[in-house]
């Protein structure tokens, strides 16, 4: 899902609610998203708004379900090992799991934990505060 105003977005007639739900999911992760943001601007040292002027083209700010099959001894399912390139992700895991964080060259598992979303900070983020660090 793309931002509500955005004419990619298409959906289906049933549930006749979920629309409304989806576009008010997808505003209120901005908001934080946009919050989480400024926090990160601050803690990181970066001169102010720069995180919000880097980011001022929200057209690219997307939301994605992704719902992959169980993996079995013979195969995995999912998407490759990969890292975000933007700013911020917000993960939202069933107890099955799957997602890893990578750290000092090596995958690590993100054991699901009821209730919570895991937020990813992308290689934006990364390279700005390696920057930082030279």
């Amino acid at each position: 899902m793309f931002p509500p105003d955005s004419n990619f977005n298409v959906y289906p007639q049933n549930p006749p609610q979920l629309r409304e739900v989806l576009e008010d999911i997808f505003l209120k992760l901005t908001k934080i998203g946009l919050l989480l943001e400024s926090i990160l601007n601050e803690c990181l040292g970066l001169p102010p708004n720069f995180l919000k002027v880097y980011n001022c083209d929200r057209s690219w700010d997307f939301m994605a379900a992704l719902r992959y099959f169980p993996a079995t001894e013979s195969e995995s399912n999912g998407i490759t090992e990969h890292e975000d390139a933007n700013c911020i992700t917000f993960v939202f895991q069933d107890e099955v799991g799957g997602l890893e964080v990578r750290k000092n060259k090596e995958w690590i598992p993100v054991i699901p934990i009821q209730g919570t979303i895991v937020v990813s900070l992308g290689d934006v983020i990364q390279i700005q505060n390696s920057l930082l660090n030279e």
